[in-house]
């Protein structure tokens, strides 16, 4: 069994951390579609790097999790892009992307992360809260992105401690 590393993203990583979000996306309980909301992947280090983290986690030198956070105010981390390759999920790979992120967040002194995910994947929902997220609000506003499909978010949050 090979090693999982994870390790800060670097701009050589653009194209297979898209590649990435895209194969895990297409294989969740929403599909994929591209638009304006991806606009992150476009730079993310100076999306994530200040005061926020991106990082990516390795098999055999392959991308096979992501995950970051975005500062948002001297207190808060909004936790983005967590994704698995389908064929790595059910390892912990993303738990530990996860948990390296929070000690992330906390030496950066933030108190408490957030986060956002949609009323169909129940996966993420049930990943999220096995890891302490709690819910916090549904919002009845739904986000519409490509080719007019609506989602009804749920956010979360989980106070770093």
């Amino acid at each position: 069994m090979s090693d999982f590393i994870i390790r800060r993203y670097k701009s050589s990583d653009k194209e297979k951390v898209k590649k990435l979000y895209e194969l895990s996306s297409i294989n969740s309980e929403i599909g994929y579609r591209s638009g304006p909301w991806e606009q992150d992947f476009e730079d993310i280090e100076n999306t994530y790097f200040n005061g926020g983290e991106f990082l990516v986690g390795l098999v055999n030198n392959d991308i096979v999790a992501v995950g970051g956070y975005r500062k948002i105010t001297d207190k808060i981390g909004h936790v983005r892009r967590m994704r698995t390759h389908p064929d790595y999920r059910r390892k912990g790979y993303a738990q530990q992307i996860l948990k390296q992120l929070e000690n992330e967040a906390k030496r950066n002194g933030l108190e408490e992360l957030r986060l956002r995910t949609s009323k169909q994947q129940k996966m993420a929902q049930n990943f999220y809260e096995k890891n302490g997220f709690k819910k916090m609000r549904a919002n009845k506003s739904f986000y519409t992105e490509g080719g007019g499909k609506s989602f009804e978010v749920i956010w979360y949050r989980k106070l770093l401690k």
